[in-house]
């Protein structure tokens, strides 16, 4: 039965579809990713020089197309690569990965359009998957997706996942050491960029989900999912899908973050209640868990950048010389 949809859809003009996951960070990207890929017709890359398979492939493209810093979260360029040179590198490092015969000494504009199209190529056979949460924070590379879908020949899909705040900052301090109270207006803008995506596009070709939903429902989620890309649901998908983390920032004592009224108004809109956005936790921490921390905090944030802006670079470089030589 399956079999004969999919002909069905080939024989009357199915194009091949491609589908993006936009999300803040710690927001279940990689299991819904984990869900959708364990589909017999979805895939995402073979390769990425970034975790979970993240291609990171627009915002890469716009730094090294040098959009303006006001379209960058904080209206400051993404420093992340360290440099526009170590994007390059980052992004052909990614293409090389998976298009040993891509052309890498073509134009820049040509490495972000040209080489994100062939990687549809290869990968829409017939649903590409990609899902990269650093970009939904910088409206420069949502631009850039924009105009790609304005050239592309492929169908595309776009996934708008959202979590509770709450979560997603408890989820962030944990595993970043970035502070709540600060973080929180990075998920309000990023959510506000996902708004206005949203409104750009298609009203048909955007599909919202929330996280909570989709742990609590999954078959039903996944269901909705397949439909809105045009493909049989599988039971295999659901098989990934957990709550392990859902409401771990409720059973913190220490996480007493209050938020942000903006960022409550916010998350209203996405459909999360009064109830479900109240935190009723009081911290108390000693100094020395307080002194732990900061110290945990310094020793991580100097590690990440020193490998993102240096050693991983370099080491991509020089690969991808031996690779091409």
């Amino acid at each position: 039965m399956k079999k004969n949809k999919r002909d069905n859809q080939i024989r009357e003009g199915m194009k091949p579809t491609v589908v993006i996951l936009l999300s803040d960070k710690r927001s279940g990207s990689t299991m819904l990713q984990d869900a959708l890929c364990a589909h017999s017709q979805i895939q995402t890359v073979r390769y990425s020089p970034h975790t979970y398979l993240e291609t990171q492939h627009w915002l890469k493209g716009a730094v090294i197309l040098e959009k303006d810093q006001s379209d960058f979260h904080g209206n400051k360029v993404y420093s992340g690569y360290g440099s526009a040179k170590n994007a390059r590198i980052y992004l052909k490092d990614e293409l090389n990965g998976n298009l040993p015969d891509f052309n890498l000494t073509t134009d820049d504009s040509s490495l972000v359009f040209s080489g994100w199209e062939a990687i549809c190529e290869e990968f829409a056979k017939p649903v590409f998957f990609e899902k990269s949460p650093q970009v939904v924070a910088h409206w420069g590379a949502l631009a850039l997706i924009l105009e790609w879908m304005q050239i592309t020949k492929f169908r595309v899909k776009i996934i708008g996942l959202v979590r509770n705040p709450l979560a997603v900052q408890y989820s962030a301090f944990k595993l970043f050491r970035s502070l709540p109270v600060k973080r929180q207006f990075g998920w309000l803008s990023g959510q506000k960029n996902l708004v206005r995506f949203a409104q750009a596009i298609d009203p048909a070709s955007y599909y919202q989900l929330r996280y909570e939903d989709l742990v609590n429902q999954p078959e039903k989620s996944l269901q909705a999912i397949c439909d809105f890309i045009g493909c049989d649901f599988e039971e295999a998908t659901s098989k990934n899908i957990h709550g392990n983390s859902m409401r771990k920032w409720n059973d913190d004592p220490f996480f007493d973050l209050q938020l942000d009224p903006s960022v409550v108004n916010m998350a209203m809109e996405l459909g999360y209640s009064a109830d479900e956005l109240a935190n009723n936790n009081e911290s108390r921490p000693d100094l020395l868990s307080k002194l732990k921390w900061q110290l945990e905090t310094a020793m991580i944030k100097s590690k990440n950048k020193i490998m993102n802006r240096w050693i991983h670079p370099l080491r991509l470089f020089l690969r991808l010389n031996r690779d091409r030589s």
